[in-house]
């Protein structure tokens, strides 16, 4: 009763504590500014109707000449889209891999991605909101609500977006105030698993000259994951997977003269959900999927609070001048149980203490007249990042006969070591981690004749990464932990047994905000100190031919880069860099009853960036090079008037080319270990992680005219061919684990049926996500490994984190 009075109230409080920000936030901030889709147009138009940014020019879909997907914010409700990983399977080759330690995502396109979503790592997606850069990945889990559209742009983005967008870019862009009139919107979501969401919008006109528009929105839900018999956690206690978001924003837009106009946004996302946790990647035959032997429950506190601002100044019909100003604070605190009980009698803790990551940006864009037959745009940025954290790591052992008598007695397994067993920890504290980026770019288009456009562009980037006094505790060692039925001790492993007469129960376990010393602890920190500085440049080629009017062909070549990592100990590698070569086809079809897009990619990556986990510790290399190259279709047909037929498809082929590596996992098959007694392996010609060969989303609707109104039953069918999800570089089984790596074809299914009344007022909808509950690897990990269990020497445990499950629900919207 107590959560649905909290939520039934949310939307309110949602929008007092937004005018509270405004009200402190007076300085601050703005948004990219787009154009909404006409939605009086059919279907078949709706693809072009979009106005994307993605060339710095406001342009449409239809007339932009690189591989990017657009969705309206309609279009994003109809498909119970709120998040980026709920919008994967509408964008060809977009893969959003949940994480629990951090809060955050991996996310992959066309095969290529980062796993590293620490402080110590970079996205390979470039994610953008209101054209404002998002340097950490758990910005990708803000709530899409009350946008103008979303806009995907696959392949680099180097030129005009700079680093980190080799593998492409995500730009969320708010919905604009107007001053036309008020106006406003209201929605409430209702499912299983008590999920909720309420959401609203009011666009209020002060003036001719002066509109403010403020949107809320709460979203909530039980988790998925069910507490095992023997689980250490309180009645009551949130299940992994469970759902506390909010987000608010207001935007203030001014058209100061005729000339100048500015938009200024406020924006805060609170995230108190339970995080996710790995589950059982082989289950055994009757093992229920989506449970797991929880020590550590789920917790999460994570706030991304941004002000941007964009002022826009029109001197001349020929001339254009833009500033982005933006600065953000995101924080942290989280905790996490990364073993999930599939070794019981052995705990792991992960817990961020405290993250604070505060950023501020710059740009400078100037721009010529969109009908000349010369363009060119220039622009000046600036980036720069200062992070903190504190993220402690506490392992446990205790005796196989205190969990078996636990077991017999139907009780908690409750992992407190005493004297003669075994606790250790590690600390992990960034003081003072910082980027400074900055970068010029240039690109000029020239039409040689009335079908045909010619364009050059430049960037350089120069980047400086550092680390000052950042500190790596491991107490008293890492990893030692005792395999079952060994005997004799080796001296860190004798370090780590708690001994008598300390008063603490586990000896060298830190506890959440414990004060670390070397007596304390019983070892010295390592040093992170580092110094790191860089730059590159980027370039665009491209020629555009206008075959018909509703036909538009293009080819380009481009460039981008990845920059370097920081790792512990100080360790740096060198930048990713790409070449990509593309050729596009753009069209409307058969009396504009067909939308078809087609894209043929080739992608050469030199020092590929990889991260692993490597004897307990996240690594980053590189890796020589990867050869990805494919074809992507998109297409919206409407062969009636009340029929739709879109969807995607990708063949894509993603490799290594030349790749000295250690296989983590076959090395521990072997009773090896990669440093030392493990041989590097060249794994050229390996298939690269979430690269299916072939996938493909389908989606059919059809009008009905009943009541007054329109019915409208959709169907939507993803399906991919068999992909690696496994972390390495490494395609063949595992010995005893065969396929274990690997996500085998599969297909799933979404269904709604929606009734719209004929002005549109409101619309109910009723829908059924993934409704045959297939479940799906996104990413599996050798836990052994990763979080050092006790395993026996050749011994495997493997935890995966999958999809959602099947959930259903309803919708109720209106607009005013």
């Amino acid at each position: 009763m107590q959560q649905l009075k909290r939520n039934t109230i949310a939307l309110s409080l949602a929008h007092a504590t937004f005018a509270q920000l405004i009200l402190l936030g007076s300085g601050a901030a703005m948004a990219q500014e787009a154009a909404a889709t006409d939605a009086a147009k059919p279907a078949a138009e709706q693809m072009d109707r979009i106005v994307v940014t993605a060339t710095r020019r406001n342009t449409f879909v239809q007339e932009t000449p690189l591989a990017v997907t657009a969705f309206n914010q309609d279009t994003l409700q109809n498909n119970q889209v709120k998040d980026l990983a709920s919008l994967a399977t509408m964008v060809p080759s977009l893969v959003v891999e949940q994480h629990g330690d951090s809060g955050g995502v991996h996310v992959y396109m066309r095969g290529v991605g980062s796993a590293n979503h620490t402080e110590l790592g970079d996205p390979a997606v470039a994610f953008y909101v209101d054209g404002v850069y998002s340097p950490r990945p758990q910005g990708a889990t803000a709530l899409m609500y009350d946008l103008s559209h979303v806009e995907v742009a696959r392949g680099p983005q180097g030129t005009l977006n700079g680093r980190n967008s080799t593998a492409g870019a995500v730009n969320l862009v708010s919905a604009a105030p107007s001053t036309a009139k008020f106006m406003g919107s209201a929605g409430i979501t209702v499912g299983d698993k008590r999920h909720l969401q309420t959401q609203g919008m009011l666009n209020i006109p002060l003036s001719d000259d002066v509109a403010l528009r403020i949107a809320a929105i709460k979203d909530s839900h039980d988790g998925t994951v069910d507490f095992r018999r023997g689980s250490n956690v309180m009645p009551g206690t949130a299940k992994y997977g469970a759902g506390d978001q909010m987000g608010v924003r207001a935007s203030l837009l001014w058209k100061i003269t005729p000339q100048l106009r500015g938009t200024f946004i406020a924006d805060y996302f609170l995230d108190q959900g339970a995080g996710n946790v790995y589950l059982v990647a082989e289950p055994k035959p009757g093992e229920k999927l989506r449970s797991a032997l929880i020590d550590t429950p789920g917790t999460l506190d994570q706030s991304i609070l941004t002000y941007k601002g964009k002022l826009n100044y029109k001197p001349t019909d020929a001339l254009d001048f833009t500033y982005l100003g933006s600065w953000s604070r995101y924080k942290r605190q989280n905790s996490n149980d990364s073993d999930a009980g599939l070794f019981p009698g052995f705990k792991s803790e992960n817990r961020t203490d405290w993250a604070q990551f505060d950023s501020y940006s710059h740009e400078l864009q100037a721009r010529s007249d969109d009908d000349a037959p010369f363009q060119w745009v220039a622009g000046l940025f600036l980036f720069n990042e200062k992070n903190k954290v504190r993220f402690d790591i506490d392992r446990s052992q205790i005796s196989q006969a205190a969990v078996q008598q636990d077991i017999a007695n139907g009780a908690v397994i409750f992992v407190q070591p005493t004297v003669g067993q075994y606790a250790s920890a590690m600390s992990f504290i960034q003081g003072d981690r910082q980027l400074k980026s900055k970068a010029a770019f240039g690109q000029v288009s020239q039409q040689v004749t009335d079908q045909i456009k010619l364009t050059a562009g430049a960037r350089y980037t120069k980047d400086h990464k550092f680390d000052v006094g950042g500190k790596n505790w491991a107490c008293p060692n890492w990893p030692a932990n005792t395999p079952l039925g060994t005997t004799v001790l080796t001296a860190d492993q004798l370090r780590q047994l708690v001994t008598p007469g300390t008063g603490l129960a586990n000896t060298h376990n830190i506890g959440p905000g414990g004060a670390i010393t070397a007596a304390s602890c019983g070892n010295t920190p390592g040093d992170n100190t580092a110094d790191l500085k860089y730059g590159q440049a980027t370039w665009l080629g491209r020629i555009e031919y206008k075959l018909r009017p509703d036909i538009l062909l293009f080819g380009s070549v481009t460039t981008g880069f990845h920059s370097p990592a920081i790792g512990d100990g100080g360790a740096t590698t060198k930048p990713e860099k790409l070449t990509s070569y593309e050729i596009g086809f753009k069209s409307d079809l058969l009396n504009r009853e067909l939308t078809l897009n087609l894209d043929a990619f080739l992608m050469k990556y030199k020092d590929k960036l990889e991260s692993q986990v490597v004897n307990s510790v996240l690594a980053n290399f590189n890796a020589a090079g990867a050869t990805v190259k494919g074809l992507e279709a998109e297409w919206v047909w409407r062969p009636t008037k009340v029929d739709r037929l879109t969807g995607n498809a990708t063949w894509l082929k993603a490799v290594y080319d030349d790749f000295m590596s250690c296989d983590v996992d076959a090395a521990r098959a072997n009773g090896q270990s990669c440093g030392s007694t493990a041989p590097l392996v060249n794994v050229g010609g390996s298939t690269m992680k979430h690269a299916p060969k072939f996938s493909t989303t389908v989606q059919y609707e059809h009008d009905f005219a009943v009541a007054g109104g329109q019915l409208t039953p959709r169907a939507s069918v993803h399906y991919e061919t068999m992909s690696y999800v496994g972390a390495g570089a490494f395609n063949g089984d595992v010995p005893g684990h065969a396929g274990v790596k690997r996500q085998e074809a599969y297909t799933t299914l979404d269904l709604s049926l929606r009734f719209q009344p004929a002005n549109k007022a409101y619309t109910v909808e009723a829908f059924v996500q993934n409704a045959t509950d297939k479940a799906v690897k996104l990413d599996v990990n050798e836990i052994c490994t990763d979080v050092g269990m006790p395993c026996q020497p050749t011994q495997q445990i493997y935890g995966a984190f999958y999809n959602a499950p099947r959930t259903f629900g309803a919708r109720v919207s209106m607009k005013f």
